[in-house]
């Protein structure tokens, strides 16, 4: 639902930022054909994501979900550059604006982002949850851009406009700078900030029986699941009934802390640690 009102609005913006002759409101339809490519891909390849791991990819396909957010981004990037190129000459060259129909749109705007965020905050994913928190900062760039309006009506201050949608674009690049970072990190295999590695570290080291931990490597697939392993030296006097009973500890408290699939390797009573490969 969120997915079909950000796309059919979007499609309203454009018409109506050609009705009013607006680039404000143009620039806010770039901003949501970028959400709604993002929210049209996240369904599409979610669903693709989903599919269980097999022989090609063993680790399943959960990284698909980022190559939505991955076009979108760059769709964004070309769309917003395009946009500060008009608005900065309309700046230059200020034209006639309809202020009365284009507050009818930033009224309508605010309604119809109002419900796409409240549909999409029905959802559970981090996804959804996403995607809900940024419709709502549309409803916020939509009361800016009523103001905006209605000082461009009252005072006739047409080159506002072009203020605005500068403004609206910088806001968007932002955002989207900031989320191409978060993509590229996990492609890049960037350890996630939560958990730390000292606190990983610390859940291993609880059992008594560990002597030090090394050679560990904590990633993500998609910026949601944790993947972990790393090497455990344990006391040479352990036996085996105390071994698993180490591991099915380590794995649940590992699991408690968001490390979703952990794999152990145990090295038993070596406490020349020094000499370990740290790599």
């Amino acid at each position: 639902m969120a997915f079909l009102l950000n796309l059919f609005f979007t499609v309203f913006e454009f018409v109506g930022g050609i009705f009013t002759n607006s680039i404000a409101l143009i620039s806010d339809g770039i901003h949501d054909l970028g959400d709604s490519l993002t929210i049209g891909l996240s369904l599409f390849f979610e669903r693709k994501a989903k599919k269980r791991p097999d022989t090609a990819y063993t680790y399943g396909y959960r990284r698909y979900s980022l190559l939505g957010g991955l076009i979108a981004a760059v769709s964004l990037i070309v769309g917003s550059t395009i946009i500060i190129f008009e608005a900065v000459k309309r700046i230059l060259a200020p034209e006639a604006i309809d202020t009365k129909l284009l507050l009818v749109f930033a009224i309508i705007g605010i309604v119809v982002n109002t419900l796409g965020a409240l549909f999409a905050a029905k959802g559970h994913s981090a996804n959804e949850k996403v995607i809900s928190l940024h419709l709502f900062e549309d409803v916020a760039g939509w009361v800016v851009l009523l103001v905006g309006a209605l000082i461009m009506y009252f005072f006739d201050i047409t080159i506002l406009d072009g203020i605005l949608s500068i403004l609206f674009t910088l806001f968007i690049l932002y955002h989207v700078f900031k989320h191409l970072k978060e993509i590229i990190g996990v492609l890049m295999e960037r350890s996630p900030e939560k958990p730390t590695i000292e606190k990983i570290v610390s859940v291993l080291k609880a059992d008594p029986l560990v002597l030090d931990v090394h050679h560990i490597h904590h990633w993500s697939l998609e910026g949601e699941t944790g993947l972990l392993t790393a090497h455990v030296v344990l006391d040479a006097a352990i036996d085996q009934e105390k071994l698993k009973e180490a591991q099915t500890k380590m794995h649940a408290r590992l699991h408690e802390i968001g490390i979703r699939h952990a794999t152990l390797e145990f090295e038993i009573g070596r406490e020349c640690i020094q000499e370990c490969d740290p790599e």
